[in-house]
């Protein structure tokens, strides 16, 4: 499906149940480095859950997850290890409220990468200014609006030099004039060559931006492909009953 790089995830067979309620339904399928994979489907459908899954946020109740070759699910596997090299963006931005948006910057790479603080927090105002923030580092998160702390959320993880950015609904909470600020962000890092796997309701960004998409209905993916022909040409009948309702 992809003629992008090498296989980053693995993921076969992934099942994930919540007491008798199975959310992901033998799910299978590759994500490889360079890709935008954008998760798009009715709220409930296991979009999120799938998402969570690939850091293991959730754990899988059965099937694997591979990543760069190593089954991250294996119980001996050390999974804090794996997450340093994958970024996560929530819906809500999950900033320390009593530190500085530079410190915000500068706690991950100065604890687990070891980094002096001083390169730190050269690294963190070069991302600042590759987001037009670079005027807010001595603010505190409550004095930014959701948009700007939402692009602070993505610089955080940049900060980490992550292999693969995975987005969960990162415009759901803002204001909708703030939606554009954040998506162009993530499409600047499209454009560079990040690999990401977005979970959005931005039909247009999807269609824009994403080199595929997945459609992710009753914990199963009932279609994927690329953006012009996932929009333009649905074969699944509950993908094309989606996409009536939304576009």
């Amino acid at each position: 499906m992809s003629d992008k790089g090498d296989v980053l995830f693995e993921i076969r067979d992934l099942c994930k149940a919540f007491g008798s309620n199975l959310v992901l339904d033998h799910i299978s399928t590759e994500i490889r480095s360079g890709e935008v994979v954008v998760i798009v489907g009715p709220s409930g459908s296991g979009k999120s859950t799938f998402l969570r899954s690939l850091n293991l946020l959730e754990m899988p109740t059965s099937g694997t997850i591979s990543f760069e070759g190593m089954n991250i699910t294996d119980k001996n596997t050390d999974i804090n290890k794996y997450r340093q090299k994958i970024g996560m963006v929530f819906q809500h931005f999950n900033l320390f409220p009593h530190k500085t948006i530079l410190e915000n910057l500068t706690l991950a790479p100065v604890k687990l990468l070891k980094k002096p603080t001083e390169e730190a927090e050269k690294e963190a105002r070069a991302l600042l200014a590759r987001v037009g923030l670079e005027e807010k580092e001595k603010a505190y998160p409550s004095q930014l609006s959701g948009g700007q702390k939402q692009r602070i959320a993505i610089v955080r993880s940049l900060a980490m030099h992550p292999e693969v950015m995975l987005f969960d609904e990162p415009t759901s909470a803002l204001d909708p004039e703030m939606v554009g600020e954040v998506l162009n962000v993530m499409t600047d890092l499209a454009r560079d060559g990040m690999t990401m796997v977005i979970v959005t309701h931005e039909m247009g960004f999807a269609r824009e931006v994403g080199t595929r998409i997945l459609f992710i209905d009753e914990g199963v993916i009932k279609e994927e492909n690329k953006p012009a022909a996932f929009f333009e040409n649905p074969s699944n009948p509950r993908l094309k009953e989606f996409l009536s309702k939304i576009i």
